[in-house]
Order: structure tokens, then C-alpha cells, then sequence
């Protein structure tokens, strides 16, 4: 799933050249992080008394061309990020290394000094992992490969037309969406100090304002299918670990309120393979289907879109989770109406599964 993941985040890079036929002028970047972990549970104080520290190269594109700022009213760029971070606790929580494709709309960019929010969703080897003799306090992980999901806020000044220096605030969330157990996910934010430089100088104008977006359909609609893979471990009733599959679909309605916001709100079903096989080992005939309704928000930047939502279950008979959920979706539109990403669903500040989406959009 992590490897089709991913692909669907690579393809839109790949695709800039070919989205209004201009050049989308290239750049890269390194930077230097210095940050803590969030003890979110009561079983992490302890382990989570470190400073993870590391690197950062990063390769984007500018988004110059007419039809990209004609779509979203604002300059951004869209490329990708490799981490590499030590966790400050060796024997523990070892090191990771990080590949991220992400897009950053920019804050003013024809002035010297400037802004962006940087938003990415990518995957992270670990090399310590939770084991029962070997690491039994690294309740963070238990995959080797997880996802890394991060939100970014970044300052860079032009010291000339093709160097810049920047400084910023990461937010970096690693889990491996409830895959496997256990799988608190670690928060850790960082500080970085970083440089980036252009092969081509570049005189970033600010785009002229139109109001396009207001004569384009407001209204929308559009149908997804989820799936995922949870595996259940041994417990009572079973030696073994068994994987629990999770298919469902989904439907959502929504209006365009700003040049990239719209709200939404829908209905949900899925069947919850993970519960199901808990419930097949206590006998327990309750369905393990689950129902919920959802209203919240969605970015939208160009063909990107990124969806907050939240909502009670209004069906879920078996009970095993909080009334209330959240789910955060990724997206990318392909042509006019094809609909591919992934979400994540958490309760509360557990990360419970990533499922992987597509759909329709009218």
C-alpha cells in the first residue's frame, strides 16, 4: 500500500511539464532540524525525554505557469523531501529515513522576504522498531516502514536572485496507521535553518487578481471506494497474527466558498475487517459494520486536495471504538473527474488506519 501511495504522490510532479505546456523553473534545498517528541500518552513520558535531530534535501518546482496560478490565484511549489533524523536515543528509537512529496503554497513571493505552508504525505524507513524482549518500551513503532505526514510553516529571505535562506517550523507525525500493533505514532516537532538555490533566476510577480474561480461550477459532488489492510494480532481465541481486510465507499457533498476552500459533508460505510476477525474470536456475531456522517473542510490547490472531516457514527453496533472520528484525506485529480488518494482515520489522538481511495467527482 505504501509503494502505490507513493506512486500516486509522484505523479503529479511528473506531470507539471505536461499540465499548460510552460517550463516550471527548478530548485533545491538542505536544512538542518532540531526538535522534541510529544509525549501524547501516558506510557511515552519516559521514552520520549530526547531531541531528535537531522537533515533535509529538498528538489521542488515553481508553479508559474498561466493555467497553474490561474487555478489556484496564488504562486506554490510542488516537489519532493528525504529526511534522515536521529532520534537521540539509540538503543531505543534508532534513526529514521524519510521521502516526502509535498506542495507549498507561497506567501507573497515577489518580495524579498516571504512566506510558504508546507503540506506532505510520504513514507519513513525506522530502524528501531517495538519487539516484546528485545524493545518493549518503543510503543511509537512497530513497522519498519511507516507513514510520514507533516504541516510546515517556513520564512526564506532572497539574499540574491538565486540564493535564499529560510528558517521554519516542521510538524512531523510518523505512524503506520494502525497496520499493526502497538502504534501510538510519535509528534515531534522541529526548528530548521536551511539554504535553497535556483538554477535559473526567477522574478516571482505577483499574479494578477481575477475572480475566474467564482464562474466555475461552486457546487460538487463526488462517490469514493476505500480499502485497507489492519492486522490484528494474537490474542485470546488465536496464536496467530491475521490480517483484517476494510472495504467501504463513500459519499460526499460540498460548495466552493473561496478561491481554494470549499465545505462538505457526507455519509460513510465501512465494513471493519479488523473488528471483525476480535469479534469471530469471541464468537460474537455483531456486525463490523460501521456507519458514520462527516461535514468539514477541503484545500484546494489545483488538482491537490487535501479534506478534514469529522463526524459520529450514527451505525456501529459493536461499539469498540468512540462515537467521534476524524478523517484526513489527500487527494489528486486526474482529467476532470478521477478522484485517487488515501486517508486517515484517528479517534481522538490515535491513529487508527490509512485506507486508499478513488472515486468520482461531478
Amino acid at each position: 500500500m505504501i509503494k502505490f501511495l507513493l506512486i500516486l504522490l509522484i505523479l503529479p510532479v511528473i506531470s507539471l511539464a505536461q499540465e499548460d505546456g510552460s517550463p516550471h523553473p527548478f530548485q533545491a534545498g538542505v536544512r538542518w532540524h532540531r526538535g522534541f517528541i510529544i509525549p501524547h500518552s501516558r506510557e511515552l513520558i519516559d521514552v520520549s525525554r530526547s531531541n531528535p535531530y537531522g537533515f533535509e534535501v529538498n528538489t521542488h518546482w515553481l508553479l508559474l505557469g498561466e493555467q497553474a496560478v490561474k487555478e489556484t490565484g496564488l504562486i506554490a511549489k510542488r516537489g519532493f523531501a528525504a529526511y534522515y533524523f536521529n532520534f537521540d536515543n539509540p538503543h531505543v528509537l534508532g534513526h529514521c529515513i524519510a521521502f516526502v512529496p509535498y506542495v507549498e503554497p507561497l506567501i507573497r513571493p515577489w518580495g524579498r522576504l516571504y512566506g510558504g505552508c508546507q503540506l506532505g504525505l510520504g513514507a519513513a524507513y525506522l530502524s528501531r522498531v517495538y519487539h516484546e524482549t528485545n524493545n518493549p518500551t518503543n510503543l511509537f513503532f512497530s513497522l519498519p516502514v511507516s507513514f510520514w505526514a507533516m504541516l510546515n510553516a517556513d520564512i526564506y529571505y532572497k539574499i540574491d536572485p538565486k540564493l535564499q535562506a529560510s528558517i521554519g517550523f516542521n510538524y512531523n507525525h510518523i505512524s503506520n496507521g494502525g497496520m499493526k500493533s502497538p502504534n501510538k505514532g510519535m509528534n515531534f516537532p522541529t526548528l530548521n535553518l536551511g539554504l535553497q538555490y535556483a538554477w535559473q533566476s526567477v522574478a516571482m510577480k505577483k499574479p494578477a487578481k481575477n475572480n475566474d474561480w467564482k464562474t466555475q461550477p461552486k457546487d460538487f459532488c463526488y462517490f469514493l471506494v476505500a480499502g485497507s489492510v489492519k492486522n490484528v494480532p494474537p490474542g485470546p481465541g488465536s496464536t496467530k497474527v491475521e490480517p483484517g481486510i476494510l472495504y467501504g465507499a463513500q459519499g460526499m457533498l460540498g460548495r466552493r466558498v473561496g478561491r481554494m476552500s470549499a465545505l462538505s459533508a457526507g455519509i460513510e460505510f465501512v465494513h471493519d475487517g479488523y473488528d471483525r476477525i476480535l469479534l469471530d474470536r469471541l464468537s460474537d456475531k455483531t456486525s463490523a459494520w460501521k456507519g458514520g456522517l462527516l461535514v468539514g473542510h477541503e484545500l484546494l490547490v489545483g488538482r491537490v486536495r487535501f479534506t478534514t472531516h469529522l463526524g459520529p457514527y450514527f451505525y456501529n453496533p459493536s461499539c469498540t471504538t468512540d462515537a467521534v472520528y476524524q478523517r484526513y484525506g489527500l487527494y489528486y485529480r486526474f482529467r476532470e473527474h478521477l478522484l485517487v488518494g488515501s486517508t486517515l482515520k484517528a479517534h481522538r489522538h490515535v491513529a487508527e488506519v490509512f485506507e486508499l481511495r478513488f472515486g468520482w467527482i461531478w
